[in-house]
């Protein structure tokens, strides 16, 4: 016997041929084609039964029935599937110099929330790992997360699960069926650190999940990064450590803009610098924007000129390369170990990253009067609801852009 099933409107048919199950996509959305279809396949299935029809050699039994008994070529020899855990490695592999390294490092924090929700069958072959398991994940995670960051997760599986399609590890993307994440509207607007702290405690919160998504709403007044910048100068293991806060504290520089930024991007005679951006979306596009040294930052740029001696400022491990985002994130993070700025040493979930930084910088800027087209082309901010996060914060008057703070 066979029956139909239905996955985002495609009938399927399932049937039992050969020793084996077999589910087949009928390609098509017509109950009544679908029907027509399901007769055919049932009344191969009898012929194959009484002996009218016998399974050439080296046709797969699943195509012979849904073809109605036409099917000849042999199989094509099936691609050896790998684990969970090994498809997700390749898949970022082959991401590499296509996308952003802060894209890739996005994508694989999202399929290691998956890796870890899945447990033990994470290292079972990946065509194992069904749509079911697919969706209750992002369902799971809309209980727990910003309806944003459900949304990014989503996108990244909708990708790998294509990428999986197309190394034929499977035939259907697990992640087609997921439908897109309700927005939960604007995204809250940036915090000070009294703000969060109050919230924390007025609701009871000792989820560190729950805590960690407030914290991202942060930012800091000049006088708390000045005392920050402080306390990594003092505890850094290494000059990159500084660099990789104070390049962001006095730019509102991305992390990937940071890692990209090379000594001939550095203009002192303008007292200005390049910033280069690839955004996911547009692949290998580079965009630039201008950002006015500060002069605090200038009299720092200069004094790390002396002693560089490769093209990036902060440079990596290999000469002449750019810095890895996860090295990058393990200088970033090491001098607040064991501070107050750590909820959790053994997971890396700090109050403050990359990102404090930049909210802080525009949220000064507008708190000191700075018109938001000024901050605007500092930021590379291309939509107004980048622009409301922190509009609530513009006084009446307006005062001077890029020196409107000092953080020494």
């Amino acid at each position: 016997m066979a029956h139909l099933t239905q996955r985002n409107g495609v009938f399927n048919v399932r049937f039992r041929a050969a020793g084996k199950y077999f589910q087949k996509s009928l390609k098509t959305r017509e109950q009544a084609d679908a029907t027509a279809a399901l007769h055919g396949v049932e009344q191969t299935l009898h012929l194959l039964k009484i002996g009218k029809l016998v399974i050439p050699s080296g046709v797969d039994a699943g195509e012979y029935v849904v073809s109605g008994g036409t099917a000849k070529e042999p199989c094509p020899p099936k691609a050896t599937v790998p684990s969970y855990q090994d498809a997700t490695r390749a898949y970022l592999k082959s991401q590499e110099g296509i996308l952003a390294d802060s894209y890739i490092s996005s994508q694989r924090t999202h399929l290691s929330h998956l890796e870890s929700y899945l447990n033990g069958k994470s290292h079972s072959r990946v065509d194992k790992i069904s749509a079911d398991h697919f969706e209750s994940f992002i369902e799971n995670r809309r209980g727990t997360v910003d309806s944003t960051t459900v949304s990014r997760e989503r996108i990244t599986l909708r990708n790998f699960g294509r990428w999986l399609v197309a190394k034929k590890y499977v035939t259907e993307s697990p992640a087609e069926g997921i439908p897109p994440i309700p927005s939960n509207g604007d995204m809250p607007p940036f915090r000070t650190k009294a703000q969060i702290e109050q919230a924390i405690a007025l609701g009871k919160i000792t989820d560190l999940n729950r805590q960690r998504e407030l914290w991202e709403c942060l930012f800091l007044s000049p006088v708390e990064i000045k005392g920050l910048l402080k306390l990594v100068n003092k505890k850094s293991a290494r000059v990159e450590s500084f660099k990789l806060h104070a390049i962001p504290a006095y730019t509102g520089m991305r992390r990937g803009e940071v890692l990209r930024l090379r000594w001939s991007d550095v203009d002192f005679n303008s007292d200005c610098l390049i910033a280069y951006s690839r955004k996911q979306s547009r692949r290998q596009k580079m965009t630039a924007r201008q950002v006015d040294l500060h002069p605090e930052l200038r009299t720092l740029l200069k004094q790390w000129s002396k002693s560089s001696s490769g093209e990036f400022v902060v440079p990596g491990i290999t000469a002449g390369q750019e810095l890895d985002c996860d090295r990058a994130n393990r200088w970033f993070w090491q001098p607040l170990r064991g501070s107050s700025w750590c909820l959790d040493t053994g997971r890396n979930w700090f109050t403050i990253g990359f990102h404090t930084y930049r909210h802080s910088f525009a949220s000064n800027m507008a708190a000191a009067g700075v018109d938001a087209r000024v901050i605007d082309a500092y930021m590379g901010h291309r939509t107004e609801a980048m622009r409301r996060r922190y509009l609530h914060l513009f006084p009446s008057d307006r005062k001077a852009a890029i020196s409107s703070f000092s953080l020494q």
